[in-house]
């Protein structure tokens, strides 16, 4: 029988030193790019009333796939599946006097359970920005090129940002004129990327030759700005020529932003999340399966929450890029001790005092635990990579041993007031 305690559930998993290490410096540089573009940080709880994340009306994550609980009055409630809806929640009842634009910013865990586990978190960290109270390609742009320099700051270089526009989408699947049942049919084959099953369901029915023709050469409208001219001369709707408008006119923003190179598009796109109005996109790197950014336009969410204003933002898949990063083995700034103070009973006090000096002038120092066996220290820092050992034998005289030298190091013998100390030469 598995013992249970030494396990833990499917979906989630421990992350370990290094990986942990690594993790905590890119969200450290994301949250300073965020910084840099004047978003506040919020958190929202990890936990709320079901009905944040599940109003039929907003089309979010299905109650199927959250988890849930009941609270002590009988109100059901869920660990926090999606971050967008609880930033919606805060603008509307914290921020709705505050003068627009709000940007805001997140870090935390979202938990989402998936039938179809195939390996993939049920627990996944995410960071991102809400620009809030501003509708024009311009906050589009701003936002998307805050998620380009996020992930260049965490060390990924080799990507790209692929946007679509949902009111293309919805234009498109007017002008074949089918009926509502068969165009949500139509819209989950290629929200799946089942280009066989969609190209069978444009076939099937009668529809104008222009759109017949686009939705069978859709898979194929990915790329630079020649594939919104091509489907703009497809297309007789209205709303689906001015979303490819809207489209064109971001590209030369982002290219004001300096990040065009790594901006393609993909009239295809089709996001699961229905409270998304205009622009939908999402980042990839081809050191990971699964997406590493996805973000977009939400004019009408916040206003179920209690006050109307448009909204754009985005989230970043914190695992997946630590992921990407950790396969091309980017070097973190080593944050771990190098020095280990050991010291006798007489020495223990003059040893603490001087690891805290060093300590206030932000070095890293770990006080020895193993007693007054300077074999077994040495032994002890040579296996956690550390350069020194300074071995207090008393109050006054200290030894200073080497070990990066690759002949075996050496050991010096001074005194406290000899050792060298922060801010000691300015003193003197």
């Amino acid at each position: 029988m598995r013992d249970n305690k030494l396990h833990t559930p499917v979906g989630v998993r421990d992350v370990l030193c290094e990986e942990c290490a690594i993790k905590t410096d890119i969200t450290e540089k994301i949250r300073e790019n965020f910084r840099c573009y004047g978003y506040q940080q919020v958190e929202s709880p990890t936990f709320e009333y079901i009905e944040v994340f599940s109003d039929e009306k907003l089309g979010s994550t299905k109650p199927e796939q959250m988890y849930r609980f009941f609270d002590r009055d009988g109100s059901t409630l869920a660990l926090r599946s999606d971050m967008t809806p609880p930033i919606a929640r805060i603008a509307a009842t914290s921020y709705y006097q505050t003068p627009y634009p709000l940007r805001f910013s997140y870090f935390g865990n979202a938990f989402k359970y998936n039938e179809d586990y195939q390996g993939k978190l049920r627990e996944f960290a995410q960071a991102g920005v809400e620009l809030l109270g501003v509708n024009s390609s311009d906050a589009d742009a701003e936002v998307i090129a805050v998620a380009v320099n996020s992930l260049l700051a965490a060390g990924i270089q080799n990507f790209k940002i692929t946007i679509g526009d949902v009111e293309f989408f919805k234009g498109i699947l007017e002008e074949t004129g089918l009926p509502e049942e068969i165009c949500k049919k139509l819209q989950q084959s290629i929200g799946n990327r089942d280009y066989v099953k969609s190209e069978e369901i444009v076939r099937a029915y009668s529809m104008p030759e222009n759109i017949q023709k686009l939705f069978i050469e859709l898979p194929n409208l990915v790329g630079s700005l020649d594939i919104l001219t091509y489907a703009k001369r497809l297309t007789k709707n209205r709303n689906a020529k001015q979303a490819i408008s809207r489209l064109q006119d971001l590209y030369q923003l982002l290219r004001n932003h300096e990040v065009e190179e790594y901006i393609s598009f993909d009239l295809g796109m089709v996001n699961q999340l229905n409270y998304y109005t205009g622009i939908i996109f999402r980042g990839y790197t081809y050191d990971s399966g699964y997406p590493i950014v996805a973000g977009g336009r939400y004019d009408h969410l916040v206003e179920h929450y209690g006050a109307g204003m448009p909204a754009v933002g985005f989230s970043l898949k914190i695992n997946e890029i630590v992921s990407a990063v950790m396969k091309h083995s980017v070097s973190v700034p080593e944050k771990s001790p190098k020095t280990l103070v050991a010291y006798t009973d007489a020495g223990k006090a003059a040893a603490c005092q001087i690891a805290n000096e060093y300590r206030r002038d932000g070095m890293y120092v770990e006080n020895s635990l193993l007693g007054e066996d300077m074999e077994e220290n040495m032994a002890y820092a040579k296996e956690k990579n550390m350069s020194h050992v300074l071995y207090f034998v008393d109050a006054v005289q200290v030894k200073v041993i080497s070990l990066a030298d690759e002949m075996g190091g050496f050991t010096v013998d001074v005194t406290v007031d000899e050792l060298i100390r922060p801010g000691k030469e300015e003193k003197q």
